[in-house]
């Protein structure tokens, strides 16, 4: 028997509002927060129009919701390491 080892993955991302899993945020999403958090002149227009929600669809669920920045959290998931033999699905 084979020993079957999991990985861990590290993530900036929400918890799904229907079924609570971690859900990766997308890269345009994080650098729109990045913007939000750094320094800003109170003139700058370009900050006044950056969007403070988004929406995404969870990968466990298939739902999609609407979150705002400040729910982005960091995030932990273990996936399954891959076995050595692929058992075909039965229909």
């Amino acid at each position: 028997m084979l020993a079957v080892s999991s990985s861990t993955e590290h993530f900036r991302g929400v918890l799904c509002r229907h079924c609570s899993k971690p859900v990766r945020v997308p890269g345009i999403v994080l650098r729109k927060d990045n913007e939000c958090q750094g320094q800003h002149d109170a003139s700058d227009s370009h900050f006044h129009l950056i969007s403070k929600v988004f929406v995404v669809r969870c990968r466990s669920c298939e739902r999609e919701g609407i979150y705002t920045m400040n729910q982005i959290l960091d995030c932990t998931a273990t996936h399954p390491a891959a076995h050595g033999n692929h058992e075909q699905a039965v229909l």
